[in-house]
């Protein structure tokens, strides 16, 4: 038992760009905060591995950081494809897997492309051991962080795990964060979704029935509070999460318009019933293993001696994402006077 169990899912394709790369760079992100904090055993990260071929422990390297923490929930094709259906990814039936596998008190779930920050790691113990206290008892609040957005012109790049932490030291608090005033926070990006262990065996995690894309926390969320406070997690740690982003800046979520979105809820409290998560499955709970691993120490030996490339790649970043950013004003004002010249036309005509 531990107190912390951040669970996600992947599999072993190359799911819009470099996925291993992110995946493994989030892993080894957060093992350097667990690891710095002397909290090895007390954080657990369990990855459902959805159907990979060849299983995602053969092919990441992590450092040796994230090779301790780190096991994975392998759900074979064999089981993965017919549970599925006409689904590419069931994301709902991996997390749920890896929750009911979780040990920790705490079951956290984040992508596989989100980077967990110190702060949000700092706040958690904290709030565990009494050091800071939430107006509601910690293992009945349900806790959601939005999280922000690591631009697309550094994330396709690959760059090194030294790179990204110092990208983020220096630029994380600038990043985007995608949510307006329109609708609750819970409605946009998730950084994380936290509960107790307890409560995700008691609600039976997400709706297993939601096998496509979309609603899925919001669901969850809804199911919840009739029983359980809502907190606002990303106030509290000023969104501590990052996303790599992988969607580019002229199409932004265009790869996903062909897939399915979950149409209908149901609300019971537990849709799912006993066998949540998988639980008629043995399936296999593996460790990492080390494959030419990468130590935070040789990355930095390595990377500072290259203290101007790293200069260099923020500079070209940073033109990049500013000359986006004039493509797209410029598209939308073009799609403005578009629509004004057709107003006006129009009404000519008609007049």
């Amino acid at each position: 038992m531990c107190t912390l169990s951040l669970i996600l899912c992947s599999r072993n394709d190359e799911y819009m760009g470099n996925s291993r790369w992110r995946l493994q760079t989030t892993l080894n992100y957060v093992a350097d905060h667990v690891e710095s904090l002397g909290r090895e055993k007390d954080v657990e990260v369990l990855v459902a591995d959805w159907g990979s071929e060849i299983p995602l422990q053969d092919v990441l390297q992590l450092t040796p950081a994230a090779t301790k923490i780190t096991s994975f929930v392998l759900i074979p094709p064999d089981i993965a494809r017919p549970l599925q259906k006409d689904s590419p990814f069931a994301e709902v039936l991996a997390l749920n897997a890896a929750a009911r596998r979780a040990k920790g008190a705490y079951v956290g779930r984040i992508d596989q492309d989100t980077l967990v920050g110190r702060r949000f790691l700092e706040l958690f113990f904290d709030l565990h051991e009494g050091r800071q206290k939430l107006e509601v008892p910690l293992d009945r609040a349900l806790l959601f962080s939005n999280v922000r957005m690591v631009p697309y012109r550094f994330v396709v790049r690959s760059p090194s795990l030294w790179a990204v932490k110092c990208f983020l030291v220096k630029f994380g608090r600038r990043m985007k964060i995608e949510i307006t005033s329109a609708r609750e926070f819970y409605w946009y990006s998730v950084g994380i979704w936290l509960v107790s262990r307890n409560i995700w065996h008691a609600c039976g995690g997400y709706d297993e029935e939601m096998l496509y894309m979309n609603g899925m926390e919001i669901n969850m969320i809804y199911r919840l509070l009739p029983k359980y406070p809502m907190v606002n997690l990303g106030e509290m740690t000023d969104c501590d999460f990052y996303h790599l982003e992988h969607y580019h800046p002229f199409v932004p979520r265009m790869s996903s318009v062909y897939r399915k979105e979950n149409s209908q809820w149901r609300l019971d409290f537990n849709p799912n019933g006993a066998d949540w998560g998988l639980a008629q499955y043995s399936l296999t709970i593996a460790p990492s293993r080390s494959i030419a691993a990468l130590t935070p120490h040789s990355e930095r030996d390595q990377d500072a001696h290259h203290e101007l490339r790293f200069r260099f790649l923020v500079l070209l970043v940073g033109l990049q994402v500013a000359c986006d950013s004039l493509v797209l004003k410029g598209l939308r004002a073009a799609r403005s006077l578009h629509r004004f010249r057709s107003l006006w036309w129009h009404r000519i005509g008609v007049g």
